[in-house]
């Protein structure tokens, strides 16, 4: 009998030296919540999802068929009935350098990992991301616009499905062969003194190569929840919207109004967020 509890107690210690010894990285695969050694993990792909939320300042904003009614510092009403930005290289910055939330083709024009769409009705991008032990994420990055290779490049006929297929309202110039950026249209008071009396539409489509912009926004240390990276990211449409003048800047296509098109490529820039 002796000779069993002995065995017992050697089994059992054996397994509690195991637990100690497993991984106690969250982000490996083979993470283990009791694990002590950083030797032990295993590293693969981990999932990323990047959610994103709109606001205005404080306000939540939705749009489409019942837009967020909206009143801006000067006292003017607005609402925002569509919206759609685009989000291409989306990466982590890892030891100073950007690894792509994405392991597709290497031809930029095929390659769609790394891209999103941003809709109302889309407010996920989906990606995957590979660590290791002594990569040190410090910041998340990405264009606002499509990268040069695609937009030039890419006729949006030949995709039937992704963030690069036709879209409904259009989100493509035939006339330039390129994309969107930002497209943002509604309503908003354009009277001289703010009282209502003048309800007019406004409509900022930005684009052309020129104005692709790079997002970097810092971060600490990545936390998993539910096996996956989760980011979340706000769009404030209030800085997006910053500085215009809703009494005379109500439309640009780009071409047509190049410094309205650069101030909301510029605000855009700036707008979004760590939530």
């Amino acid at each position: 009998m002796n000779r069993l509890f002995y065995f017992s107690v050697v089994v059992l210690l054996s397994f509690q030296g195991c637990k100690k010894d497993g991984c106690n990285d969250p982000k490996a695969f083979n993470y283990d919540p009791e694990g002590t050694s950083p030797e032990a993990c295993v590293w693969e792909p981990v999932p990323v999802e990047v959610s994103f939320t709109t606001s205005y300042g404080d306000v939540a904003v939705t749009s489409g068929a019942n837009p967020t009614q909206l009143t801006t510092d000067e006292g003017r009403s607005l609402q925002i009935d569509y919206f759609g930005v685009y989000l291409t290289e989306m990466a982590f910055v890892v030891d100073g350098k950007a690894g792509l939330l994405g392991n597709g083709t290497n031809d930029c024009v095929e390659r769609e990992q790394d891209a999103h769409l941003m809709l109302e009705s889309d407010r996920t991008y989906t990606g995957s991301f590979l660590p290791n032990a002594d990569a040190n994420v410090t910041a998340i990055r990405f264009n606002v616009g499509v990268d040069s290779c695609r937009n030039v490049g890419l006729d949006p006929s030949t995709k039937l499905s992704g963030p690069f297929a036709p879209k409904s309202p259009t989100m493509y110039w035939s006339w330039a062969s390129g994309y969107r950026f930002v497209t943002i249209e509604g309503m908003v008071d354009a009277s001289a003194s703010a009282d209502g009396s003048d309800l007019q539409k406004f409509e900022y489509h930005t684009g052309m190569n020129a104005l692709l912009r790079t997002v970097e926004i810092p971060m600490e240390e990545l936390t998993v929840e539910d096996g996956k990276v989760i980011v979340h990211l706000n769009l404030d449409f209030k800085q997006v919207l910053s500085n215009v003048d809703f009494t005379t800047e109500l439309v640009t296509h780009t071409m047509d109004n190049m410094p309205l098109a650069m101030k909301i490529t510029e605000n855009t820039k700036e707008a979004f967020t760590l939530d």
